[in-house]
């Protein structure tokens, strides 16, 4: 996304509040990649009238093959079939109402992804491995174990577990699951490394080789569902 910083806010928000983490991007950046799936569970991308390269940075998306969404200042019907013709799987305007932010991105996955964005809605369960997440009961086993977490390292296990297998930065973790406070990147390190210390205290049968909260130096934490060190490697080379 690139946003007017009170938009950027609200559309973030948003998406914290049904468990997504949202990263900011330039188009620039990431339109001329191949491909975007299995990065990305969606892209929201600014179009608007006065940079008529949006629209083509928006083609450029649409050509990777993620679920993209285009955000508009104004949804004139123009721009509307501009940013469909261009590749987008809808449109949005930028001062939507939460709910209807919220059930567009989901109504999106729906439809792009339907087996994977329904396990949950229908089920209260998510199985990452040999991990399992019963969000009915508020319950996390490993292999059949339960895992007593407190209620806010469950919530970082949840949010980690919708975005699974992603790198994750602990500001966005953080900021996900917290309702009265913004973290800043350098604040959310130290206190993310107090709960990463805790949930890896009760979740890993070796602390010092993670199989699930998974550290990647410079970059975030991951979660896994308990492959060797061999599997993890060769999954993200």
């Amino acid at each position: 996304m690139a946003l007017p910083e009170d938009v950027a806010l609200h559309f973030t928000r948003s998406l914290h509040r049904v468990g997504f983490a949202v990263l900011e991007r330039a188009p620039m950046l990431i339109a001329g990649r191949n491909s975007l799936q299995g990065e990305f569970d969606l892209v929201a991308c600014v179009v608007t009238t006065d940079r008529p390269e949006s629209v083509v940075y928006l083609g450029e998306l649409a050509a990777t093959g993620a679920p993209l969404i285009a955000l508009l200042p104004d949804a004139t019907p123009e721009l509307v079939s501009a940013s469909l013709h261009a590749g987008a799987d809808a449109c949005l305007q930028m001062d939507a109402d939460e709910r209807v932010v919220t059930a567009q991105v989901q109504a999106v996955l729906r439809r792009r992804n339907p087996a994977s964005t329904s396990v949950e809605s229908e089920c209260g369960f998510m199985q990452i491995g040999d991990l399992s997440i019963d969000t009915d009961r508020c319950e996390v086993s490993r292999q059949g174990e339960y895992v007593p977490l407190t209620a806010s390292e469950y919530r970082i296990i949840v949010h980690m577990a919708r975005n699974s297998g992603r790198v994750l930065r602990p500001h966005e973790i953080l900021n996900a699951v917290s309702d009265d406070y913004e973290y800043r990147p350098r604040e959310a390190q130290d206190v993310f490394k107090v709960y990463v210390r805790r949930i890896r205290r009760k979740l890993e049968p070796d602390e010092i080789e993670p199989r699930y909260l998974v550290t990647v130096r410079g970059m975030g934490y991951r979660l896994d569902g308990g492959s060797d060190r061999g599997q993890r490697v060769a999954r993200t080379a």
